[in-house]
């Protein structure tokens, strides 16, 4: 259980990490949201997921 909240926490940050980065280049390019709107949205659909995920492991691990 340790190794998945691991990787899930690595996922997080790589994630969050993409996010901080992405948005902002996507809201600063021309049509850049109407274009983009899907991947930022999937983002953080993934974030989220991963945010509960490690929520969920922590539990578990003592």
């Amino acid at each position: 259980m340790t190794s998945i909240l691991q990787f899930a926490l690595l996922a997080l940050i790589a994630v969050s990490f993409a996010l901080v980065v992405g948005v902002p280049v996507v809201f600063a390019t021309p049509n850049g949201w109407t274009e983009n709107k899907g991947v930022v949205f999937s983002g953080l659909s993934i974030w989220l997921l991963l945010v509960f995920t490690v929520g969920i492991c922590n539990s578990f691990v003592v």
